[in-house]
């Protein structure tokens, strides 16, 4: 019985020895967790929505970086805070940064209320409500605690239209001074020349010069949206550690 006994127990060791073992291999073997992407929000309007196309192309070949699209056509804060735009990408799950352009739409447009003029565009009342907006989706923005990348308006093709941009860049950067998540990236001086007049051309990430703006003397084409988004992504690796860290190996973002 001692015997039967001792054969049994040897039986026993080798047999979970054995297990053990696979187990430990299998564990060796394993490969290790993805690495989460780091996402990017876009959000605006026209000049959001181009923007996005740009951070899509400069990325999409990068496994380590998702893009997601919040941005619309036809929108602007003379119509609303724009917060909702926020909360559609927030729903999707987690957002690393965010990144805007807007105020195409808002050259002119005043605010209404019941279907009357409450705010002419330009007033000083207007200028309150704007910037209230604005620093609204800021702070809307800030409950997420990512970075906000903000590009400015660039030059514009008329006096007219510099003008109210350079409005709205004032009234952007006076609620951003309230907000540090916010980074700003002046575009004017990009998108103009030595004189700071609107210039049609200036040159892509390869140097070459070219066609960067529409007929409208406001969007982009497809070559300047890529520049834009080189910038948002200049401005990512000053603000985000966590994209710093993998940016410099993601060579989409140097050429295109």
């Amino acid at each position: 019985m001692r015997i039967f006994l001792s054969v049994v127990l040897a039986l026993f060791v080798s047999l979970t020895g054995g297990l053990a073992h696979a187990q430990t291999a299998a564990l060796r073997a394993a490969p290790a967790p993805a690495e989460r992407a780091y996402v990017i929000g876009t959000v605006g309007d026209s000049l959001g929505d181009g923007l996005w196309e740009g951070l899509y192309r400069s990325l999409f070949q990068d496994k380590r970086f998702i893009v997601l699209r919040g941005s619309r056509r036809s929108v602007g804060f003379a119509d609303s805070d724009l917060t909702h735009q926020i909360d559609a990408l927030a729903s999707k799950g987690r957002v690393d940064a965010l990144v805007v352009m807007v105020g195409a739409n808002d050259d002119g447009r005043s605010f209404f209320v019941n279907g009357r003029a409450n705010a002419l565009f330009g007033t000083d009342r207007w200028k309150e409500q704007y910037k209230a907006r604005v620093a609204a989706f800021m702070a809307h923005a800030g409950r997420l605690s990512t970075p906000l990348v903000w590009l400015l308006l660039p030059a514009m093709r008329t006096g007219e239209m510099n003008r109210a941009a350079s409005l709205i860049n004032a009234l952007v950067v006076e609620a951003a001074a309230e907000h540090p998540h916010v980074a700003l990236v002046p575009t004017y001086t990009l998108t103009s020349d030595a004189k700071g007049i609107y210039v049609t051309h200036f040159k892509d990430l390869r140097g070459r010069l070219r066609l960067m703006r529409l007929p409208d003397g406001l969007h982009f084409t497809e070559p300047g949206y890529s520049v834009l988004a080189h910038q948002a992504l200049a401005k990512l690796v000053e603000v985000s550690p966590s994209f710093r860290a993998i940016a410099p190996a993601n060579a989409a973002m140097q050429t295109n």
